[in-house]
């Protein structure tokens, strides 16, 4: 399998790029580079790590630079100085200094990437598009369009594989694009914006068949686009780019909950993060029991827990009521349960799990062991105020 490693890569563009270089170091910003040199800063200075199997997000507004950097990557766009390590099968390669025969082979068996235009052939069929990388390295016809049934099977187009792309929708040809990409069985997978076209319906669907691919084929995928809620969604972990450089790195909820800039702050103030922010975020951790082992979660609602922290009863009152993890409440209709979950369950599961089947405040158990406990105020907390403890 692979990993990349990028460390202290720069894109100028213009004929005298070490000028805009020394003016960066110098503490100069794009706009001001550009105005004294006629140099483009394209990417200044990124370094990170994606691991092996991690979906890996870049994210940022039109010019920030994110496709600029991906492109680097595959070397489509010449890197002005910096090392880009692809580690494949126990080898590594800095893909900015590989010579033009390696560079091919690397393409060819290594990485793949799927456009945002869709980058389709019209004059071949859907099957014939798939199985084109495969073409490419030699594999016979035979072989090649077992390979690409197979995967328009897996992308949801049965039935299309004799049909052109003009004859299919937007949707329909981005999932050509994405079996075309996971065709030659390159461990890498470089996504440029590719769903930004799609119609929102359209693009959940995509989002959720890559998801599913990813779980399914595992692959180490670097994923580009502007729109946060995509980004939420999808990635292991995200950086967020402005005007050429790296503002922030993190997971999803890192992002979420400790803005690093005003930049970064504004994007995800309107963000969802019902989906990103874990029950361990919002929770109430600090908690105390009684002599008589009690543990109030509200004015009504208590547990009972033994000698080692371990649940043992609820109570609303003096009446005692169930407590049920969230994985054993299909076909429950009493709304007088305590529901346990695991600390790292989303918030969106806690909600809806409320919602179903209890008014009641939701428990977090780590072996067993009461952890924390989430109310309605927590909930609002976490919506409202992204969890963070201080705004």
């Amino acid at each position: 399998m692979s990993s990349i490693e990028l460390e202290n890569v720069y894109k100028i563009f213009g004929k005298e790029p070490e000028k805009a270089i020394q003016l960066i170091e110098e503490g100069k910003n794009k706009e001001e580079i550009q105005k004294e040199t006629g140099q483009v800063v394209g990417v200044r200075g990124i370094t990170f790590s994606i691991k092996e199997n991690e979906l890996f997000v870049i994210m940022g507004l039109s010019g920030s630079g994110k496709s600029t950097l991906l492109r680097c990557v595959n070397r489509l766009v010449e890197p002005t100085r910096g090392k880009i390590v692809l580690n494949a099968n126990g080898d590594s390669y800095d893909v900015a200094k590989v010579d033009s025969e390696t560079l091919k082979k690397l393409r060819k068996t290594q990485m793949s990437m799927v456009f945002q235009n869709f980058a389709l052939f019209p004059y071949r069929n859907v099957i014939d598009n798939i199985a084109f990388g495969l073409e490419i390295q030699g594999v016979s016809e035979k072989e090649r369009n077992r390979k690409a049934k197979e995967l328009i099977e897996m992308v949801g187009l049965e039935g299309f594989g004799n049909s052109y792309p003009p004859e299919l929708s937007g949707g329909m040809q981005q999932r050509v694009g994405l079996a075309r990409g996971l065709a030659t069985g390159a461990d890498i997978l470089l996504m440029d914006e590719p769903f930004s076209a799609l119609d929102p319906l359209i693009k959940v669907e995509m989002q959720d068949e890559l998801i599913n691919i990813m779980e399914e084929m595992k692959r180490t995928v670097l994923f580009v686009t502007h729109d946060l809620d995509e980004a939420l969604k999808l990635g292991d972990r995200i950086t967020i780019m402005e005007a050429g450089k790296m503002v922030q790195k993190g997971t999803p909820e890192e992002i979420i909950v400790n803005p690093k800039t005003k930049y970064v702050e504004n994007f995800v103030d309107n963000a969802d993060p019902s989906d990103v922010l874990r029950a361990s975020t919002i929770a109430t951790k600090e908690f105390q029991a009684g002599d008589d082992q009690r543990v109030h979660l509200n004015d009504n609602t208590e547990l009972k827990l033994d000698n080692e922290g371990q649940v043992e009863k609820g109570y609303i009152g003096q009446e005692t009521v169930s407590i049920k993890s969230l994985e054993n409440l299909e076909g429950s209709t009493d709304k007088k349960n305590i529901i346990s979950v695991h600390p790292d369950t989303a918030i969106s599961k806690v909600m809806k799990a409320r919602l179903n089947h209890s008014t009641l405040p939701v428990i977090l158990l780590e072996n067993k062991k009461l952890v924390g406990y989430i109310t309605e105020k927590n909930i609002l907390h976490g919506l409202l105020e992204k969890g963070r403890e201080n705004i």
